[in-house]
């Protein structure tokens, strides 16, 4: 599947009108105050940037453009990236591989955002120099009420990925703690996916950073038993 296809079916809005999605990337200074929703903006990838009111959510966002190496250090294009994002208060991680969170510790750090993710996802942050403050490490079923909106996590699973002649899931791998660093290209293992179900007051939605998912956990979200009904 091109990537351009899949980022667009990554997002599903829900519920009455949202402010139109920004289909590229470009330099964005501070949104007013949206009182009828959230502005969404596809960053490339699964990336997305949502501004709500005065807050600033990023989601995956991977602006590099770059195939992270195994035995390389793995080096953030900053100006790539600055050119794109001004602004950041949250970072939700669907999962650890580096075009999703590759350049997260860098946008964390630089605009002491908080962190949302997987074990694999904080221990790569720490082991990048994130403040342990500045992160939340999530298992999947969890919500989290914020300043403005709530979010629900939701346990998922990669999608198959083509392999030569097939199509399997990529090797399940965790990064149980930190070390001294660098982070190189193989460190930015799965670690674990994630979709989050966003509330902005009467406007929903739903973030799914890879082609997999978990029926029974996603089920159980759409028919309301662990939250509010898609």
């Amino acid at each position: 599947m091109k990537p351009f296809t899949l980022a667009l079916m990554l997002v599903y809005l829900l519920l009455d009108a949202w402010t139109p999605i920004e289909a590229c990337a470009q330099t964005t200074t501070d949104a007013p105050q949206n009182k009828n929703g959230a502005i969404l903006k596809w960053l490339g990838n699964a990336g997305w940037e949502i501004r709500a009111g005065k807050t600033v959510i990023l989601i995956d966002p991977f602006l590099t453009r770059q195939t992270a190496k195994s035995g390389l250090e793995w080096k953030t294009d900053e100006d790539a990236v600055l050119k794109v994002v001004s602004k950041a208060d949250f970072i939700f991680a669907g999962h650890s591989h580096a075009d999703h969170i590759g350049d997260v510790p860098f946008i964390a750090k630089k605009f002491d955002a908080k962190v949302i993710g997987s074990r694999t996802t904080t221990n790569l942050a720490l082991t990048a120099g994130v403040d342990k403050s500045q992160l939340i490490t999530v298992i999947g079923g969890e919500k989290f009420d914020f300043d403005g909106f709530s979010v629900q996590v939701i346990e998922s699973e990669h999608g198959e990925a083509p392999r030569s002649r097939s199509t399997r899931r990529p090797k399940f791998e965790e990064i149980t703690k930190p070390w001294a660093g660098p982070l190189k290209g193989g460190d930015f293992v799965e670690g674990g996916c994630f979709l989050y179900y966003f509330t902005f007051g009467k406007h929903r939605l739903l973030h799914q950073s890879t082609a997999g998912f978990v029926e029974e956990n996603f089920t159980c979200v759409a028919h309301g038993r662990n939250g509010q009904n898609l």
